[in-house]
């Protein structure tokens, strides 16, 4: 009905790592808590007012099949390229993980060998920049595919509010309902979004300090 899984993913290391980096994973796993938690609230509200509209006679205005249709469908498609785009993703960070996997045991086997590990540790940390900058690329795909949904979704939900308030026969208690629906669904949309973005931002903030701590080195 509403939302796209939520993915996290290991961040590896070789070596001690700078304050500042590590502040920033924990950041990006404090994001991924926010999104998760909005995720199953907003799950819980919608759950809530689709169960109140059903009990409160939407099934017999058949001016609302047709809204009610259009909506699930264009949600339904935002979904199905939320979902391309996380395979996608997924497909990326996999290899970036699996290049980071290799560079960690030829690390392991440089042991004693103090010029091949400063190598191997150069390379991870700019191994660990492009696992950020796929994530970062992954992120923008799916914030740019919420936004461009968001106009349709709206207007989908704005469209059913407006045909229980204009029906006559409609009690006091559907509309309310509907209305109440179509507050939650949008603040869903916004609220997603919102998490999203600053997942992104704080992601290329890592990034940022994991190039500036290669550059060091």
């Amino acid at each position: 009905m509403l939302l796209e899984t939520l993915e996290s993913r290991t961040l590896m290391s070789a070596s001690a790592i700078s304050a500042q980096v590590a502040a920033d994973r924990l950041q990006v796993k404090a994001d991924f808590l926010t999104f998760k938690s909005d995720i199953d609230s907003f799950t819980a509200t919608l759950i809530t007012d689709v169960q109140a509209i059903k009990a409160n006679g939407a099934g017999q205005k058949s001016v609302l099949a047709p809204l009610f249709k259009t909506f699930h469908t264009d949600v339904k498609a935002m979904k199905s390229a939320l979902l391309v785009e996380r395979l996608n993703e997924g497909a990326a960070v996999l290899n970036d993980e699996s290049v980071i996997t290799t560079e960690l045991a030829k690390f392991v086997t440089d042991k004693g060998n103090k010029s091949a590990r400063a190598a191997d540790k150069q390379q991870l940390l700019a191994d660990h920049v492009q696992l950020q900058t796929d994530e970062i690329a992954g992120l923008t795909n799916r914030i740019n595919t919420r936004q461009s949904y968001f106009n349709t979704i709206s207007a989908d939900i704005q469209a059913i509010a407006t045909a229980v308030d204009n029906d006559s026969g409609a009690s006091p208690t559907l509309i309310a309902d509907v209305n109440q629906f179509a507050t939650d669904r949008t603040n869903c949309l916004s609220t997603l979004t919102t998490d999203l973005q600053k997942l992104e931002a704080d992601r290329t903030q890592l990034a940022t300090d994991l190039t500036a701590e290669e550059n060091q080195t």
